[in-house]
């Protein structure tokens, strides 16, 4: 999360809102310790001292779907519930119900459930306050449009509660549900809608079950260790197919979130994705997604064994500046991750449309090649050996171009 992107404004504001409110949660801490809680650096409440006492092996009689779907419960629990511990059956809850895909783990806060993870492992669902994932838009540390290629919906969320301050977020399994909850914004905006809600009335006492508490807080361990992915990639020159962006038939009427730009964007950019895939295709080079684990938009190589990158941006309405300015960004950290590996790879920005004619040139000072446009023939000569062989990396990301030039 880029520095600065939270403020002692920020705190100073959810201090208020927060002090507002009258609630038991004021005799174990104070609104202005939380509303800091809620945007410091995630770290999860330890397992000393547990909600209660969890004797045995956690583990014991499930398969490993429901292990996992365990600790990812367990996991949130101990990130984003304020005071976790001390307020179990007090202001929180986990709960074990059978809904939907069978057996289910419904984390409840206050009078809001605020976490779902079917045993089974093929769905997660997740409710988090609005207002840090919108900053976090407009400052280019939350992108939709990989949200959307992951399979992360946004449905229309019609719970009342606090309806027109929060999101829904579904995730299709719980690999996915752990990349986006490892996004230090989404931890902030569920660890703020947790606050609010355990903040106010919790009428779900008698609903409480200490093991099944216990059992999960023990579980997150598991995850809390923090395995590094495994690295893809092999031969292919790309981790995996193509698949287009998923975008959900309602989006939230959400304050500051634009559903039809969304759209728009989401559209333009598996457009601008399919054109150079087909372009591709046509002069013989297959064509995937992500490359060892770094999730760019596009990577194949071409029939001389060179390794491409590229980052694809939709331009849409008055956002072309913007969108020039994230997608070089993003494809110079992914060439340098890369380049961390030892892959050398030659990045690609491509765009619907480029005004501004400094852009090529501050691309090509930056060693990226940028596309726009529909295609051919333009394509097939930016992309020809000798643009290619002038951008030169290394393998800890320094870079020289050789006297090339391009026109656009």
């Amino acid at each position: 999360m880029p520095t600065g992107l939270w403020s002692a404004g920020d705190v100073e504001e959810l201090t208020e809102i927060l002090a507002a409110r009258r609630s038991r949660l004021w005799q174990i801490t104070q609104p202005a310790d939380l509303a800091a809680w809620v945007f410091a650096d995630p770290e999860a409440a330890p397992l000393d001292p547990p909600p209660v006492a969890f004797g045995g092996n956690w583990a014991d009689g499930l398969d490993e779907p429901q292990r996992a779907a365990w600790a990812l419960a367990g996991w949130v629990t101990r990130m984003t519930v304020p005071e976790a511990a001390p307020t179990a059956g007090w202001h929180w809850l986990l709960s074990r119900v059978n809904e939907g895909h069978g057996s289910l783990l419904r984390l409840t806060v206050g009078v809001l459930e605020t976490l779902g993870v079917y045993e089974s492992g093929e769905e997660v669902w997740l409710r988090v306050a609005g207002a840090p994932i919108v900053l976090a838009m407009d400052a280019g540390a939350v992108e939709l449009e990989e949200w959307g290629r992951r399979g992360i919906e946004v449905p229309e969320d019609r719970t009342k509660t606090l309806a027109e301050e929060k999101m829904l977020l579904t995730c299709p399994d719980i690999d996915t549900a752990l990349w986006l909850l490892r996004q230090r914004p989404v931890v902030a905006a569920a660890r703020m809608l947790n606050a609010w809600v355990a903040a106010g009335p919790f009428p779900f006492e008698s609903r409480y079950r200490a093991e099944v508490a216990g059992q999960a807080w023990r579980a997150a361990e598991n995850l809390l260790v923090g395995a590094a992915p495994a690295e893809t990639g092999g031969e292919r020159g790309f981790d995996r197919e193509y698949a287009g962006s998923a975008v959900p038939v309602d989006l939230p009427a959400q304050r500051s979130f634009d559903a039809d730009a969304y759209r728009a964007g989401v559209s333009e950019h598996d457009r601008l994705c399919r054109a150079l895939i087909d372009h591709l295709i046509a002069e013989g080079v297959r064509v995937g997604a992500g490359l060892h684990g770094v999730p760019v938009d596009l990577a194949w190589r071409d029939a001389d064994g060179r390794q491409f990158i590229a980052e694809v941006k939709s331009v849409v309405g008055v956002n072309e500046v913007e969108q020039l300015r994230l997608g070089l960004g993003q494809v110079l950290e992914y060439r340098h991750r890369l380049a961390a590996h030892g892959i050398v790879a030659t990045p690609v920005l491509v765009v619907s449309k480029c005004t501004d004619r400094a852009w090529p040139a501050i691309c090509g000072d930056n060693h990226v090649i940028l596309l726009q446009g529909e295609g051919t023939p333009n394509w097939s000569a930016d992309l020809r050996p000798e643009v290619v062989e002038g951008v030169a990396n290394t393998a800890d990301g320094d870079v020289s171009l050789q006297g090339t030039t391009r026109d656009h």
